[in-house]
């Protein structure tokens, strides 16, 4: 399969392993987490993208660090409407985030 599968969900949404690779679309608004590798291990080069189709949504990470690309800025983003944004794990504990309407 060469596309980006859809994955489609509703507010209050977390992670699990059978999304990388794919797209969440957010179809609510609401927070869609990225688990703490404690509890969801992915890989390291493990790719998370988020799209949303609603008005304004938030990515936290749990107890790992999610880092801003281009800055020293971690911790919850917030997407814009129409927003998408990646996520890739570059650690055991660490993931980049970067996208367009991603603050």
């Amino acid at each position: 399969f060469r596309g980006v599968q859809q994955n489609s969900q509703t507010a209050g949404y977390t992670a699990v392993l059978t999304d990388r690779g794919k797209h969440i679309l957010m179809t609510t608004a609401g927070t869609y987490t990225i688990p703490a590798n404690a509890s969801v291990a992915f890989d390291i080069g493990d790719v998370l993208t988020f799209i949303n189709g609603t008005t304004s949504c938030t990515i936290p990470i749990t107890s790992d660090t999610m880092t801003l690309a281009g800055s020293a800025t971690t911790g919850t983003r917030t997407l814009a409407a129409n927003g998408i944004a990646t996520a890739i794990k570059t650690g055991t504990t660490t993931w980049i985030i970067s996208g367009t309407g991603l603050t």
